[in-house]
């Protein structure tokens, strides 16, 4: 599973691999921009945006229901905000599918249409 900690997010231990393999590149990427958990000392608490854990238990479950590779990584939204802004992600939490931002805000995405941005990733 993703980690809810944004400092953890870069590291192997983060990874949701759909198949378990041999530690190879994934061949899709999602990334999850919140603004809930630590941000270097900082915590700030899930009451904050309940949306944020939404969010990356639905890219998790898509993770798990596909049969490709599939790295979920979560990060900071307060660090990394330009990043996110690139892809339109104004309003946190943002969930971007290989690079298409699929849904930000309190638009929570549902498992399936994460499942569907990923089989429409693979086809292009």
């Amino acid at each position: 599973m993703a980690s809810l900690l944004p400092w953890r997010s870069s590291g192997p231990e983060s990874r949701s691999k759909s198949k378990f393999g041999s530690g190879s590149e994934s061949d899709i990427e999602i990334k999850l921009y919140i603004v809930t958990g630590y941000h270097g000392k900082l915590k700030i608490p899930e009451s904050f945006c309940r949306e944020c854990n939404l969010f990356v238990r639905a890219a998790d479950a898509a993770a798990a229901q596909v049969d490709v590779d599939v790295d979920v990584s979560v990060v900071s939204w307060w660090t990394h905000f330009p990043f996110a802004l690139r892809y339109g992600g104004y309003h946190p939490p943002v969930i971007v599918v290989e690079g298409t931002r699929l849904s930000q805000g309190h638009q929570v995405p549902t498992t399936e249409s994460v499942v569907e941005a990923i089989k429409k990733s693979m086809n292009r």
